[in-house]
């Protein structure tokens, strides 16, 4: 059995606008299975299975998402939390605190994102009890960089300072620094130096250390999630949550702590799955001429990312071209603007097609 004191909260309120068409709001990202039978939400929870004992996984999601969840992963209504509106990281990492240091003063909690992509996952779990094993000691949140592939500059950055400690046959490093996302040549030079990890957005830490910071830093946000938990919490979040702040773990309380923060790095085939791009990267295989799924036929036509559903497409002569099919839109997009798809979402709620969102 896992130790007791170990907790984990995904994080699966997004709404995948990148992922236009297949996330829509009826079914965010987090809830497609993009890499076999299991979706995104499941593979999290599975990776956690023999770290955290399944009674002491969380989930924050939307309110209107709670049942899909439960469904999902079979879980009852009381790990389930849904948010009535949307208010970042910060507020919901800060509830579920106080809400399971109710439960269990001495919890140490895992933050996960409910879409990321690991690929090893026997290292990922090794270091996820380093993780826990260093944040009970130290007190110190301890946030898991990835060791960066190629100057990526989509994501943030984390700096490494000097070594603080060891936990299960890892390294742990002071961070230095938070870093937003780099133009190229910043990318380069922080790739090239050896100090600098992709920040994944995953940390480990103790409940009453996180509900200690954000007592300094959002009190309001602190004593909204202590009142919202002390009884009928379902009705109080209901009620009260949408006072919270609107704001991010990142800016809100990791940024205030300075050196106060440990970093483990890890090469664990991770990605965010970010967009398009980035899945056609996943599910290519080396030396294709294009990622095909589905019934696609390609002439003289490379570097494509074709999605089809149900339906036959004909590629001819283009390149780099991103093609997802759904039952009642069509995505044509070149490779190298997948960001903007954010945009085609908005002009859609411009023009009031909510029945494509």
């Amino acid at each position: 059995m896992p130790p007791a004191g170990r907790w984990a909260v995904i994080m699966a309120g997004g709404r995948g606008t990148r992922f236009w068409p297949e996330s829509r709001n009826a079914m965010p990202k987090q809830f497609l299975a993009m890499f076999g039978r299991k979706t995104l939400l499941e593979e999290t929870v599975d990776r956690l299975a023999p770290v955290v004992s399944k009674s002491h996984i969380f989930v924050v999601t939307q309110k209107d998402k709670t049942g899909l969840v439960r469904k999902k992963i079979h879980a009852p209504a009381s790990r389930v939390l849904g948010e009535p509106v949307g208010r970042n990281t910060a507020p919901c990492m800060i509830y579920a605190a106080a809400l399971i240091a109710r439960k269990d003063p001495k919890a140490v909690l895992a933050m996960l994102p409910a879409d990321n992509r690991i690929e090893n996952v026997p290292v990922f779990r090794r270091a996820l009890k380093a993780a826990y094993a260093a944040a009970s000691k130290e007190g110190l949140p301890v946030t898991f960089g990835i060791r960066p592939g190629y100057p990526h500059t989509g994501y943030g950055y984390l700096e490494m300072g000097k070594e603080a400690c060891r936990a299960g046959g890892f390294k742990i490093y002071r961070l230095k620094r938070f870093h937003e996302k780099p133009n190229l040549p910043r990318a380069k030079a922080f790739f090239n130096s050896g100090k600098f990890l992709w920040n994944s957005g995953m940390f480990v830490w103790r409940a009453d250390r996180l509900l200690e910071t954000a007592r300094k830093f959002l009190p309001e946000a602190y004593e909204l999630a202590r009142f919202m938990t002390e009884k009928d919490a379902a009705r109080r979040l209901e009620k009260y949550f949408h006072k919270m702040p609107n704001i991010s773990i990142d800016y809100g309380l990791m940024e205030k702590l300075g050196s106060g923060i440990l970093t483990l790095p890890v090469d664990i085939g991770w990605s965010d799955v970010g967009g398009w791009k980035t899945l056609a990267e996943l599910l290519g295989k080396p030396g294709a001429d294009n990622v095909l799924v589905g019934d696609v036929v390609p002439v003289r036509s490379r570097g494509n990312f074709v999605k089809m559903n149900g339906r036959m497409a004909a590629l001819v002569g283009v390149q780099n071209l991103v093609v997802i099919d759904t039952p009642d839109a069509l995505l044509v997009c070149a490779k190298d603007q997948t960001e903007a798809i954010r945009e085609v979402v908005d002009e859609i709620k411009r023009r009031d097609w909510n029945h494509y969102l």
